[in-house]
């Protein structure tokens, strides 16, 4: 008997016979199924299914009386708190694109993000009052700003007081979505320019939580610790929206500080976190860490950056917590997973693709290539995004025949796990070969004395460019270059081994973890 088919429905347009197709109607469903189960705990509070949506409607309600209707656009520059997600699901349900700002950055790069996308309303944390005043001396055409907490701009409103207005609002009447309309736009980090806004579909966060439930085996019973910032797509992606598909709950960290995450995550008896690797690095160095009761921990996922396979070990020998990694984009989400059981012996892979996505490595004309050859990362799926805000022409040259082409470099072993290797554009040529960052920081970091290494391009006479190392040592341990180098003749080819090493005590970071590679070529030119 031949396997059943798997069949999923996907509307043209959303109805009232499917409703779910609009994100925000996954809050009303819960609160219908299981009004009572706690949904969300932040510091002493706790809501519940119910009240969680009760808080939203009154949200979208108070969107409403502005005159905030479909595509509009609401940014946020907030910290983590359930206000976040309030505002998150309000905009979903009544259609509204949510523009989440990352609060690290420096206010010319706000106010360029706030140019392109040109919201109706800014609401904002009230510790970002000063950025907000600065962005407001400017020629921006924002007209709300709204404030939570204390110590606001005056004349501002205050959320509380905003929300609050509207709470004696009727029915709340859910817009009409297509599974292909924006629900949010995601600014891209901008290691290689200026920022470009991926337009994320109420499809793409479908099929993402959908992929967790697949992958991952997330149910109602399942207890998050969202302590990446909110800003940042594997934060909504992996931690918010698949437990909300689920029916599971959430726990909100504000900041990440490695003892309280770690006191946190026993308190509540968390079951799994998305982090990026320094933030599991920290925890593991706290004095909490050998006393830390971790036994309710079904996973960690790591995202952001390839996590050093000494810390994998670490977690798994101590606590026996395995690490779920992957491969995704802010345009795409999850595209790879690396599942429990494959961590160490595929350490430094990111898995194979998830089930509705399909992944192929190509040459420069698109020929698929053979197992141990490199070649660029081209995907299809319906989790892939919807194009960059207002940049046509971008979205035509990365969208080829239906395929999205990654920009990205990754090879296939003899068993199908897929490994990164580079960048295209960070890709070094050294007298006509390629040399792969990726590969070559594996190598580094397999030396114990090692935390982490990043791998950049040096102009050079003779060949043009050559490899040059940053690396950070573990407490206490050092190496000298020739006894790196010495290491790396057995593992990698000559030309690979860079010509130039720099020890340091930390990489520049952008708000993913990743590391600015840009900025370490600027060290190198000042060396």
């Amino acid at each position: 008997m031949a396997e059943p088919t798997l069949i999923w429905f996907l509307p043209d347009a959303a109805s009232k016979e499917n409703r779910l197709v609009n994100i925000g109607e996954w809050i009303t469903k819960r609160a219908i199924i299981h009004p009572n189960k706690p949904f969300l705990t932040e510091k002493n509070k706790t809501l519940s299914n119910r009240q969680f949506n009760e808080q939203v409607n009154k949200t979208a309600h108070a969107l409403g009386d502005l005159g905030i209707a479909k595509g509009d656009r609401v940014a946020l520059l907030m910290s983590n708190c359930s206000e976040f997600l309030e505002i998150f699901f309000a905009c979903a349900k009544t259609g509204a694109i949510m523009v989440p700002l990352n609060f690290r950055l420096a206010v010319p790069e706000l106010v360029y993000i706030l140019k392109d996308s040109e919201p109706e309303v800014m609401i904002y944390s009230a510790e970002f009052a000063d950025k907000v005043r600065e962005i407001r001396n400017t020629s921006l055409s924002v007209n709300h700003y709204i404030g939570h907490g204390l110590d606001l701009i005056k004349g501002d409103s205050n959320f509380v007081d905003f929300v609050d207005t509207a709470s004696a609002r009727g029915v709340l009447h859910t817009a009409e979505v297509n599974l292909p309309d924006p629900l949010f736009i995601m600014y891209t980090s901008g290691t290689t320019g200026d920022p470009k806004g991926a337009v994320l579909t109420h499809q793409n966060i479908l099929f993402g939580a959908i992929h967790s439930l697949l992958g991952y085996g997330v149910d109602r019973s399942y207890k998050s610790l969202v302590v990446a910032p909110l800003f940042h797509i594997g934060a909504l992606a992996a931690s918010v929206t698949p437990i909300v598909y689920a029916g599971g709950s959430l726990v909100i960290s504000s900041f990440y500080n490695a003892s309280d995450v770690l006191k946190t995550i026993c308190r509540e008896k968390i079951n799994y976190m998305f982090a990026v690797p320094v933030m599991f690095q920290m925890m593991a160095e706290t004095p909490e860490w050998q006393e830390a009761d971790l036994s309710h921990v079904h996973f960690f996922i790591s995202g952001g950056a390839p996590i050093p396979l000494p810390v994998i070990k670490k977690y798994q020998q101590e606590k026996s917590i395995g690490f779920v990694q992957g491969y995704a984009l802010t345009e795409t989400g999850r595209l790879t997973s690396l599942d429990l059981e494959d961590s160490i012996a595929k350490a430094g892979s990111v898995g194979k693709e998830v089930f509705h996505v399909n992944l192929r490595i190509v040459d420069k004309q698109g020929r698929d290539l053979p197992p141990n050859e490199p070649g660029e990362i081209i995907v299809q799926g319906p989790n892939i995004f919807a194009g960059y805000w207002r940049k046509v022409g971008t979205i035509a040259s990365a969208l080829k025949n239906g395929w999205f082409h990654t920009g990205d470099m990754g090879m296939r072993d003899d068993d199908g796990f897929v490994y990164i290797v580079g960048r295209k554009v960070e890709m070094i040529i050294s007298s006509g070969e390629n040399i792969y960052p990726a590969e070559v920081e594996r190598a580094i970091q397999s030396l114990p004395q090692v935390k982490e290494a990043a791998v950049v391009g040096m102009p050079d006479e003779k060949r043009g460019e050559v490899a040059a190392a940053f690396i950070i040592f573990k407490k206490e341990q050092h190496l000298t270059e020739n006894e790196i180098t010495a290491f790396l003749a057995e593992k990698i080819a000559y030309y690979k081994i860079p010509k130039k090493f720099i020890f340091v005590e930390e990489f520049p970071r952008n708000q993913s973890g990743k590391v600015l590679k840009r900025i370490l070529k600027k060290r190198l030119e000042e060396n």
